[in-house]
């Protein structure tokens, strides 16, 4: 009778051993799968960072393609860029009817956000008042021509550079 007491204890004792392993074992792939899953979704962060904010520059400009309807200059002025330190995008503002002049969406880097605000010409609004769009380092625009460049710095250091050709002759197509 003894013998039969000792026996089941020590079959309980390696149920409860191999409860413990198997405990163990779920643990360590846990731990392993949240660290995998962590890396992936920080490379997909920054993968996503680096591209939203020129792939939206460029949705802008491709929107707004028409012929003399882009301009960069600062942010107080479109057709001169060192009026201030802003390098700004001049989009302008296209309604349903045409053209509407005078006003322009303006896409700017400012206090640590790109930025944009749609505007008259002379508004008198201020850098802070733009809709903060993403966070960023910076953001450099130029034209030469026909030919917008853009390079995003994003909020890693890394930048993200675009050039962009405004190819329609007036009419949007």
């Amino acid at each position: 009778m003894k013998k039969e007491a000792t026996s089941h204890h020590m079959d309980g004792v390696y149920v409860l051993l191999l409860f413990a392993v198997f405990a163990g074992c779920i643990l360590i792939v846990l731990l392993f799968g949240a660290s995998a899953y962590e890396k992936l979704v920080e490379r997909d962060q920054a993968a996503y960072n680096q591209r939203t904010g020129i792939q939206y520059l460029a949705a802008k400009v491709r929107h707004s393609d028409s012929a003399d309807h882009i301009f960069v200059g600062s942010f107080s002025d479109r057709t001169d860029a060192s009026a201030d330190d802003i390098d700004t995008l001049y989009l302008q503002f296209v309604g349903d009817e045409g053209d509407i002049p005078g006003f322009y969406t303006k896409i700017y880097y400012y206090d640590g956000y790109i930025r944009e605000v749609l505007c008259a010409e002379d508004s008198g609004l201020f850098p802070e008042d733009g809709s903060k769009i993403m966070a960023a380092d910076g953001l450099e625009i130029s034209k030469s021509g026909n030919l917008i460049s853009c390079i995003v710095i994003n909020e890693d250091g890394s930048e993200s550079s675009l050039k962009l050709a405004v190819r329609s002759g007036g009419n949007k197509q």
